[in-house]
């Protein structure tokens, strides 16, 4: 069952979280925290957070919405505003604990870090590349990430 929030809105809300909690948030760190949210949201609930899927980019896995949001602004500098495209999400959504406890987790971490954590061996990004790593911006797909969290509890 997919909850087909949009990236957009999900965005908005780590930037609120990031200013409210006074951590920097780069486009970079944004983007692999949306990922985490979307692929965590999948294994514990069956279903995908939000209506975009990642794809298996060279530098790691992207969200393109994100990518084409930020593209302007250098990836490792401070976002300072939500998007402008989509308003934040209800404060009502059952949501929201959810995305606290991967912000309260995976928050604290640097881009660099959270892409580490994103390009592990056997992560999604890791499965979608195929066997030669050649398989750029190739959707990181359901069975990828399924596959990842058997890892996991193995």
């Amino acid at each position: 069952m997919a909850n087909h929030t949009t990236t957009q809105k999900l965005c908005n809300w780590f930037i609120q979280q990031s200013n409210a909690k006074g951590r920097l948030l780069t486009p970079v760190k944004l983007n692999h925290l949306v990922i985490l949210a979307d692929w965590w949201h999948l294994h514990r609930n069956g279903g995908f957070l939000i209506n975009e899927r990642a794809e298996a980019w060279a530098s790691g896995p992207v969200l393109p919405s994100i990518y084409h949001e930020y593209r302007d602004q250098p990836p490792y500098s401070a976002i300072e505003h939500p998007s402008r495209r989509q308003p934040p999400l209800d404060e009502e959504t059952d949501v929201i604990p959810f995305l606290e406890h991967i912000w309260n987790v995976y928050g604290k971490y640097t881009a660099q870090q959270l892409s580490r954590i994103n390009t592990a061996p056997d992560s999604p990004w890791h499965q979608a590349q195929g066997r030669h790593g050649e398989a750029e911006h190739q959707q990181i797909t359901r069975e990828h990430v399924e596959a990842y969290f058997r890892t996991l509890t193995d």
